[in-house]
């Protein structure tokens, strides 16, 4: 799999890249490929399919994906097709739109990528004046890109910070209370299904450009604990289970339920359970 990298296409001091591209010049074509910054594309013309971490969209002229870095991603096309490729940093997103009002949205769009699937997230449609705006302020920035007149980064920035706000502000308004609840309880099942990795609150907070105060503020609003609480009970849960259920060591299963050493899976224990590993084994 091919990865490209934010020094293929951005200066170190510039942090946003924009193309528009055809069948016949692509980036990177029907191979698959990840890379280290966000992407966005806007579709001109034709139809493409694209996949993007296993799941398919299919797109037409107004449709807008939103890719966050490390995705995986390829697209095909039967026929011709015209597109605007927006590329930029992750420091771009988070110093420029994120707030407490468009939190919902921005947690849809970007949290995980496996999340997204089941409610379309990270796709994006636009009709009738909505699109004809839409195209307008892209096409404006590729003007900017390619022009290259005085302060022209800043005017680009300026008009990606607005792009990105109408994408946050329609996918706010196509998200109803249950599909917002929906999007919390994803990411819950998001550190069931990763509780041997690094769940921490920086990096939880870093995938969805969150501040790391701000993240910790909101999650404990919806589920009533910490998310350090929330991610040990789920690793006790687990580690319990796997006791009771299997012949697996202490170690293994230390390493198994994510818990940094014995020490801080036997305090989990003790403070929860008041015991050991091994008195709740011998227990059952």
């Amino acid at each position: 799999m091919r990865i490209y990298t934010t020094e293929q296409y951005m200066k170190s001091n510039k942090n946003i890249h924009i193309s528009k591209c055809g069948k016949e010049h692509c980036m990177a074509g029907d191979s698959l490929h990840t890379h280290d910054f966000i992407e966005i594309v806007y579709v001109l013309s034709g139809e493409m399919e694209h996949e993007i971490d296993g799941c398919s969209y299919r797109t037409s002229h107004g449709d807008m994906l939103f890719m966050n870095y490390g995705c995986r991603h390829a697209f095909t096309s039967a026929a011709d097709y015209t597109y605007v490729n927006i590329l930029f940093s992750p420091e771009v997103m988070a110093d420029a739109v994120i707030t407490a009002q468009n939190a919902f949205s921005v947690l849809s769009l970007s949290a995980f990528n496996e999340m997204r699937a089941a409610q379309d997230f990270g796709c994006i449609r636009f009709f009738g004046k909505e699109r004809d705006e839409i195209e307008g302020l892209i096409l404006s920035m590729l003007e900017e890109y390619e022009k290259k007149q005085t302060s022209w980064q800043t005017v680009l920035g300026n008009l990606l910070t607005n792009l990105i706000i109408k994408m946050l502000r329609k996918t706010e308004l196509g998200l109803s209370g249950t599909e917002m609840n929906g999007i919390w309880q994803s990411l819950s099942d998001y550190i069931d299904r990763n509780i041997d990795a690094n769940l921490t609150l920086s990096a939880l907070a870093e995938k969805c450009f969150y501040n790391p105060s701000y993240f910790s503020r909101v999650f404990k609003e919806k589920f009533g604990v910490s998310l350090t609480e929330h991610v040990t009970r789920r690793r006790l849960s687990y580690a319990v289970a796997l006791l009771s259920e299997s012949e697996l060591s202490v170690d293994e299963i230390c390493e198994r339920t994510g818990f940094r050493d014995k020490s801080t899976l036997y305090h989990a224990f003790s403070r929860y359970l008041g015991t050991t590993p091994g008195e709740y084994r011998r227990g059952k």
